[in-house]
């Protein structure tokens, strides 16, 4: 698992050097297309492109399982303070401020990524431990257990919300044009309210959970092995 995940790590920074060169190029005055800087148009197209979305997820689902397969022998193992991961991990953004080219996408899929990750997995083991750090009992207290159950709903919900408040072609036939920024609390809390609606009715939902659980059943039996995680 550990070497999925690194190559996993390897495929998603091939891309994210790619757009850092595409847009280099791109993005220079004597190198156009139709007359126009595309640094915009193709960050979009790299950060919310489905397939390279699902290598990182799959990065996640990787460390999630990586965790299950923990022994007792390794939980009984004493484990490193989370906070250090999770100060790393936001240090790593610091980068942009440097002299040095890195772009929002390199130091995402270089630094970030895999130490935010290692900061969840850590996270997840100090939380069975005896006395976890306060860092853990703060992301386990009741607001943040809360605000964690609406995540996944909140980060579907949230691009398309935003394309008929903010997309331009959109929100002009809706609105007039584009919300102005003083319009951003309200649709945090169109976003916040939307995401709770969908994680009472849709993913708790009993239905839902027996049509997920035949599916996840199904692609269990085929891929079973796979992976190598059992004896």
């Amino acid at each position: 698992l550990q070497k999925l995940f690194a190559a996993l790590t390897g495929i998603s920074l091939l891309q994210k050097v790619s757009y850092s060169e595409t847009s280099r190029f791109h993005s220079s005055k004597e190198h156009p297309v139709n007359g126009q800087v595309m640094h915009p148009l193709i960050w979009n197209l790299t950060r919310f492109h489905p397939f390279w979305a699902l290598i990182e997820m799959t990065m996640g689902i990787v460390a999630a399982r990586h965790v299950m397969l923990d022994t007792e022998e390794d939980k009984k193992k004493p484990t490193t303070n989370p906070l250090w991961m999770f100060l790393a991990a936001y240090a790593s953004l610091g980068l942009r401020l440097t002299q040095f080219d890195f772009n929002d996408a390199i130091i995402r899929g270089v630094l970030f990524v895999p130490l935010f990750t290692k900061f969840l997995t850590q996270m997840h083991r100090d939380a069975l431990t005896a006395n976890p750090a306060p860092i853990t009992k703060f992301f386990g207290s009741k607001p943040m257990a809360t605000l964690g159950s609406i995540a996944f709903p909140m980060f579907i919900l949230h691009g398309p919300i935003g394309q008929i408040f903010y997309k331009k072609v959109l929100a002009k036939k809706l609105w007039g044009g584009p919300m102005s920024t003083r319009f951003f609390p309200i649709y945090l809390a169109i976003c916040l309210g939307m995401s709770h609606l969908t994680n009472e009715y849709f993913v708790k939902n009993k239905k839902v959970g027996a049509i997920a659980g035949k599916v996840a059943q199904v692609l269990a039996s085929w891929t079973e092995g796979m992976l190598r995680d059992r004896a």
